[in-house]
Protein backbone atom coordinates (compact mmCIF):
# COMPACT_ATOMS: atom_id res chain seq x y z
CA UNK A 1 0.00 0.00 0.00
CA UNK A 2 1.11 3.93 -0.90
CA UNK A 3 0.16 6.58 1.40
CA UNK A 4 0.65 9.94 1.39
CA UNK A 5 -0.94 13.22 2.51
CA UNK A 6 -0.89 16.38 0.43
CA UNK A 7 -1.94 19.52 2.54
CA UNK A 8 -3.13 22.99 0.58
CA UNK A 9 -4.45 26.54 1.20
CA UNK A 10 -7.98 24.98 1.23
CA UNK A 11 -7.45 23.78 4.60
CA UNK A 12 -8.45 20.38 3.71
CA UNK A 13 -6.17 17.43 3.94
CA UNK A 14 -6.07 14.57 1.08
CA UNK A 15 -4.39 11.16 1.67
CA UNK A 16 -4.51 8.60 -1.31
CA UNK A 17 -4.39 4.71 -0.24
CA UNK A 18 -3.64 2.11 -3.18
CA UNK A 19 -3.40 -1.58 -2.84
CA UNK A 20 -2.90 -4.29 -5.37
CA UNK A 21 -6.56 -5.60 -4.21
CA UNK A 22 -9.88 -4.45 -3.46
CA UNK A 23 -10.77 -0.84 -4.30
CA UNK A 24 -9.12 1.18 -7.19
CA UNK A 25 -8.89 3.82 -4.91
CA UNK A 26 -9.69 5.51 -1.65
CA UNK A 27 -9.25 9.02 -0.27
CA UNK A 28 -10.18 10.75 2.90
CA UNK A 29 -10.76 14.52 2.41
CA UNK A 30 -10.91 16.76 6.03
CA UNK A 31 -12.35 19.88 5.31
CA UNK A 32 -13.90 22.94 7.60
CA UNK A 33 -17.22 20.89 7.25
CA UNK A 34 -16.45 17.35 6.72
CA UNK A 35 -14.59 14.25 7.11
CA UNK A 36 -15.05 12.86 3.64
CA UNK A 37 -14.54 9.95 1.59
CA UNK A 38 -14.30 9.09 -1.98
CA UNK A 39 -13.84 5.49 -2.72
CA UNK A 40 -13.80 3.91 -6.26
CA UNK A 41 -14.61 -0.13 -7.20
CA UNK A 42 -14.56 -0.35 -10.70
CA UNK A 43 -17.16 2.23 -12.19
CA UNK A 44 -18.74 2.88 -9.29
CA UNK A 45 -17.60 5.46 -7.08
CA UNK A 46 -18.96 6.30 -3.45
CA UNK A 47 -18.94 9.45 -1.58
CA UNK A 48 -18.85 9.25 2.40
CA UNK A 49 -19.21 11.19 5.32
CA UNK A 50 -17.40 10.32 8.44
CA UNK A 51 -18.69 11.18 12.42
CA UNK A 52 -17.98 10.10 15.62
CA UNK A 53 -20.68 7.11 14.93
CA UNK A 54 -19.20 6.17 11.75
CA UNK A 55 -19.52 6.51 7.72
CA UNK A 56 -22.91 7.44 6.14
CA UNK A 57 -23.06 7.30 2.15
CA UNK A 58 -23.48 10.58 1.13
CA UNK A 59 -23.61 9.32 -2.71
CA UNK A 60 -22.95 7.01 -4.80
CA UNK A 61 -22.81 6.97 -8.81
CA UNK A 62 -22.42 4.22 -11.15
CA UNK A 63 -19.98 5.87 -14.19
CA UNK A 64 -20.99 2.92 -16.60
CA UNK A 65 -24.61 3.75 -16.00
CA UNK A 66 -25.18 7.33 -14.29
CA UNK A 67 -29.08 6.97 -14.40
CA UNK A 68 -28.69 3.73 -12.49
CA UNK A 69 -29.59 5.14 -8.77
CA UNK A 70 -27.40 3.74 -6.56
CA UNK A 71 -28.49 4.98 -3.35
CA UNK A 72 -32.25 4.09 -2.24
CA UNK A 73 -33.88 7.09 -0.52
CA UNK A 74 -33.21 8.96 -3.66
CA UNK A 75 -35.53 6.97 -4.91
CA UNK A 76 -38.07 8.16 -2.87
CA UNK A 77 -37.22 11.86 -3.37
CA UNK A 78 -39.53 11.40 -6.65
CA UNK A 79 -42.55 11.20 -4.76
CA UNK A 80 -42.39 14.50 -4.86
CA UNK A 81 -44.07 14.30 -8.59
CA UNK A 82 -46.84 12.41 -6.87
CA UNK A 83 -48.05 16.07 -5.76
CA UNK A 84 -46.42 18.36 -8.40
CA UNK A 85 -46.43 16.14 -11.81
CA UNK A 86 -44.37 18.86 -13.96
CA UNK A 87 -42.11 20.91 -11.36
CA UNK A 88 -39.82 23.68 -14.05
CA UNK A 89 -38.20 25.19 -11.23
CA UNK A 90 -36.70 23.03 -8.66
CA UNK A 91 -33.91 23.66 -5.22
CA UNK A 92 -32.05 21.25 -3.78
CA UNK A 93 -30.33 21.96 -1.02
CA UNK A 94 -27.12 19.19 -0.63
CA UNK A 95 -25.43 17.84 -3.42
CA UNK A 96 -23.51 14.98 -2.54
CA UNK A 97 -22.49 13.40 -5.79
CA UNK A 98 -25.84 14.39 -7.57
CA UNK A 99 -27.23 11.26 -8.72
CA UNK A 100 -30.58 13.11 -8.04
CA UNK A 101 -29.66 15.11 -10.28
CA UNK A 102 -28.83 12.81 -13.45
CA UNK A 103 -32.36 11.29 -13.05
CA UNK A 104 -34.19 14.51 -12.41
CA UNK A 105 -33.01 15.74 -15.72
CA UNK A 106 -33.50 12.58 -18.13
CA UNK A 107 -36.79 12.83 -16.62
CA UNK A 108 -37.81 16.54 -16.92
CA UNK A 109 -35.53 17.94 -19.44
CA UNK A 110 -37.21 20.94 -19.64
CA UNK A 111 -36.75 21.94 -15.87
CA UNK A 112 -34.03 23.84 -14.22
CA UNK A 113 -32.22 22.62 -10.82
CA UNK A 114 -30.97 24.56 -8.72
CA UNK A 115 -28.64 23.11 -5.85
CA UNK A 116 -27.12 24.72 -3.30
CA UNK A 117 -24.22 22.95 -1.45
CA UNK A 118 -22.09 24.51 1.71
CA UNK A 119 -18.69 22.15 1.58
CA UNK A 120 -16.86 23.26 -1.81
CA UNK A 121 -14.95 19.78 -1.61
CA UNK A 122 -17.81 18.01 -2.16
CA UNK A 123 -19.00 20.12 -5.03
CA UNK A 124 -15.17 19.69 -6.37
CA UNK A 125 -15.06 15.45 -5.71
CA UNK A 126 -18.78 15.53 -7.51
CA UNK A 127 -17.03 17.09 -11.02
CA UNK A 128 -13.75 15.48 -10.35
CA UNK A 129 -14.65 12.11 -9.07
CA UNK A 130 -18.09 11.25 -9.79
CA UNK A 131 -18.87 12.96 -13.46
CA UNK A 132 -21.17 15.39 -12.73
CA UNK A 133 -21.09 18.46 -14.57
CA UNK A 134 -23.28 21.34 -14.16
CA UNK A 135 -24.92 23.07 -16.32
CA UNK A 136 -27.52 26.25 -17.35
CA UNK A 137 -30.21 23.92 -16.11
CA UNK A 138 -28.36 22.73 -13.37
CA UNK A 139 -26.08 25.24 -11.58
CA UNK A 140 -24.64 25.27 -8.13
CA UNK A 141 -24.59 27.83 -5.33
CA UNK A 142 -21.80 26.84 -2.61
CA UNK A 143 -22.92 28.40 0.18
CA UNK A 144 -25.27 27.76 3.36
CA UNK A 145 -28.99 27.02 2.41
CA UNK A 146 -30.58 28.77 4.58
CA UNK A 147 -28.67 31.72 3.20
CA UNK A 148 -29.46 30.92 0.05
CA UNK A 149 -32.86 30.63 0.83
CA UNK A 150 -33.32 33.79 2.47
CA UNK A 151 -31.48 35.84 -0.07
CA UNK A 152 -33.15 34.68 -3.02
CA UNK A 153 -36.27 35.37 -4.37
CA UNK A 154 -37.18 32.99 -6.87
CA UNK A 155 -40.46 30.39 -6.73
CA UNK A 156 -40.26 26.93 -6.53
CA UNK A 157 -42.48 23.96 -7.46
CA UNK A 158 -40.14 21.36 -5.54
CA UNK A 159 -38.00 22.84 -2.69
CA UNK A 160 -35.67 19.45 -1.27
CA UNK A 161 -33.75 19.26 2.12
CA UNK A 162 -31.23 16.58 1.87
CA UNK A 163 -28.21 18.51 3.46
CA UNK A 164 -27.02 15.85 5.98
CA UNK A 165 -23.59 16.45 7.74
CA UNK A 166 -21.89 13.34 9.05
CA UNK A 167 -25.36 11.75 9.76
CA UNK A 168 -27.54 14.68 11.15
CA UNK A 169 -29.08 17.86 8.94
CA UNK A 170 -27.62 21.00 10.68
CA UNK A 171 -30.04 22.51 13.46
CA UNK A 172 -30.62 25.81 11.48
CA UNK A 173 -32.04 23.43 8.25
CA UNK A 174 -34.10 21.94 10.84
CA UNK A 175 -36.48 24.62 12.56
CA UNK A 176 -39.63 26.14 12.26
CA UNK A 177 -38.57 29.64 11.07
CA UNK A 178 -36.46 27.59 8.41
CA UNK A 179 -39.75 25.68 7.20
CA UNK A 180 -41.72 29.22 7.24
CA UNK A 181 -38.68 30.96 5.08
CA UNK A 182 -39.10 27.38 2.40
CA UNK A 183 -42.94 27.73 2.60
CA UNK A 184 -42.85 31.29 1.40
CA UNK A 185 -40.45 30.59 -1.31
CA UNK A 186 -43.00 27.51 -2.94
CA UNK A 187 -45.34 28.35 -5.68
CA UNK A 188 -49.09 27.43 -4.66
CA UNK A 189 -48.91 24.09 -5.47
CA UNK A 190 -45.22 23.23 -4.47
CA UNK A 191 -44.37 21.20 -2.60
CA UNK A 192 -41.59 21.06 0.05
CA UNK A 193 -39.33 17.88 0.54
CA UNK A 194 -37.22 16.55 3.34
CA UNK A 195 -34.65 13.23 4.09
CA UNK A 196 -35.56 11.95 7.59
CA UNK A 197 -34.67 9.28 9.77
CA UNK A 198 -36.72 7.40 11.96
CA UNK A 199 -34.60 5.91 14.08
CA UNK A 200 -33.66 8.47 16.47
CA UNK A 201 -35.93 11.11 19.21
CA UNK A 202 -35.35 13.32 16.86
CA UNK A 203 -38.13 11.85 14.42
CA UNK A 204 -41.03 13.08 16.35
CA UNK A 205 -39.69 16.27 16.68
CA UNK A 206 -39.17 16.45 12.82
CA UNK A 207 -42.68 15.63 12.34
CA UNK A 208 -44.39 18.18 15.19
CA UNK A 209 -42.01 20.88 13.39
CA UNK A 210 -43.23 20.16 9.65
CA UNK A 211 -46.63 20.06 10.75
CA UNK A 212 -46.80 23.01 12.72
CA UNK A 213 -46.07 25.08 9.01
CA UNK A 214 -47.73 22.45 6.56
CA UNK A 215 -51.00 21.81 6.65
CA UNK A 216 -50.38 18.80 4.70
CA UNK A 217 -47.87 16.31 5.19
CA UNK A 218 -47.37 12.88 3.64
CA UNK A 219 -45.01 10.13 4.89
CA UNK A 220 -43.01 7.57 2.29
CA UNK A 221 -40.45 5.05 4.21
CA UNK A 222 -37.25 4.11 1.81
CA UNK A 223 -38.13 0.08 2.07
CA UNK A 224 -35.50 -1.43 5.01
CA UNK A 225 -33.32 1.86 5.14
CA UNK A 226 -35.01 3.40 7.93
CA UNK A 227 -35.31 6.98 5.92
CA UNK A 228 -38.54 8.70 5.58
CA UNK A 229 -39.03 11.10 2.68
CA UNK A 230 -41.63 14.03 4.05
CA UNK A 231 -43.74 15.66 1.13
CA UNK A 232 -45.46 19.04 2.45
CA UNK A 233 -47.84 21.51 0.93
CA UNK A 234 -49.11 24.64 2.38
CA UNK A 235 -52.51 24.35 1.24
CA UNK A 236 -55.60 22.45 2.26
CA UNK A 237 -57.11 21.52 -1.00
CA UNK A 238 -57.23 19.10 -2.41
CA UNK A 239 -56.70 16.67 -0.06
CA UNK A 240 -53.62 14.63 -0.79
CA UNK A 241 -53.29 11.77 1.67
CA UNK A 242 -54.85 9.30 -1.16
CA UNK A 243 -53.17 6.45 -2.27
CA UNK A 244 -50.57 7.84 -4.78
CA UNK A 245 -52.09 7.68 -8.55
CA UNK A 246 -48.70 6.47 -9.98
CA UNK A 247 -50.78 4.75 -13.20
CA UNK A 248 -51.44 8.53 -14.56
CA UNK A 249 -47.27 10.12 -13.45
CA UNK A 250 -46.61 6.64 -15.31
CA UNK A 251 -48.59 8.34 -18.35
CA UNK A 252 -47.81 11.66 -18.47
CA UNK A 253 -43.98 11.34 -17.71
CA UNK A 254 -42.60 7.54 -19.44
CA UNK A 255 -38.63 8.87 -18.56
CA UNK A 256 -39.68 9.04 -15.07
CA UNK A 257 -41.65 5.59 -15.11
CA UNK A 258 -38.79 4.16 -16.90
CA UNK A 259 -36.50 4.95 -14.28
CA UNK A 260 -38.61 4.50 -11.35
CA UNK A 261 -40.66 2.05 -10.46
CA UNK A 262 -43.13 4.44 -9.39
CA UNK A 263 -46.02 1.43 -8.29
CA UNK A 264 -43.29 0.46 -5.67
CA UNK A 265 -42.68 4.27 -4.86
CA UNK A 266 -46.63 4.41 -4.29
CA UNK A 267 -46.88 1.31 -2.00
CA UNK A 268 -43.89 3.17 0.49
CA UNK A 269 -46.55 5.82 1.29
CA UNK A 270 -47.09 5.25 5.22
CA UNK A 271 -49.71 6.80 7.99
CA UNK A 272 -48.72 10.40 9.31
CA UNK A 273 -48.25 9.35 12.96
CA UNK A 274 -49.84 12.12 14.66
CA UNK A 275 -49.44 10.23 18.25
CA UNK A 276 -45.75 10.15 18.00
CA UNK A 277 -45.12 13.61 16.79
CA UNK A 278 -47.87 14.95 19.52
CA UNK A 279 -44.72 14.03 22.45
CA UNK A 280 -42.47 16.14 20.90
CA UNK A 281 -41.77 19.63 21.22
CA UNK A 282 -41.29 22.08 18.00
CA UNK A 283 -37.66 22.85 16.90
CA UNK A 284 -36.63 26.57 16.83
CA UNK A 285 -34.22 28.97 16.24
CA UNK A 286 -34.14 28.96 19.95
CA UNK A 287 -34.84 25.17 21.06
CA UNK A 288 -33.43 23.26 18.56
CA UNK A 289 -31.58 20.36 20.15
CA UNK A 290 -30.81 18.50 16.63
CA UNK A 291 -27.81 16.53 17.53
CA UNK A 292 -28.88 15.68 21.54
CA UNK A 293 -31.91 14.08 19.57
CA UNK A 294 -30.44 12.39 17.03
CA UNK A 295 -27.88 10.57 19.73
CA UNK A 296 -31.33 9.24 21.45
CA UNK A 297 -32.01 5.67 19.78
CA UNK A 298 -36.01 5.03 20.31
CA UNK A 299 -38.06 1.61 20.49
CA UNK A 300 -41.12 3.13 18.83
CA UNK A 301 -42.82 0.91 16.40
CA UNK A 302 -42.44 2.17 12.75
CA UNK A 303 -45.13 4.50 11.69
CA UNK A 304 -46.88 2.16 9.31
Amino acid sequence: MITFRLFGCCLASVTLSLAATGPDYVETHDTLYNNLTVEKRGTVVELRARSRAGEYLESAVDLADPLRLMVPYTRTLFAAAFFSSAPQNVLMIGLGGAGFHRVFGHAFPTARLQSVELDPKVFELSRTKMAFAPTEKMPVAVMDGRLFVKRNRETWDWLILDAFRGGFVPPHLKTEEFYRECAARLGERGVFVTNLHQDTGLFAADLRTIKAVFPQVVLFETTSRGNVIACAVKYRSPDIGGTPDWAALARTNPALAAKIDLAALARERIAFPAKLAATARVLTDDFSPVEFLDALKTNNTKPH
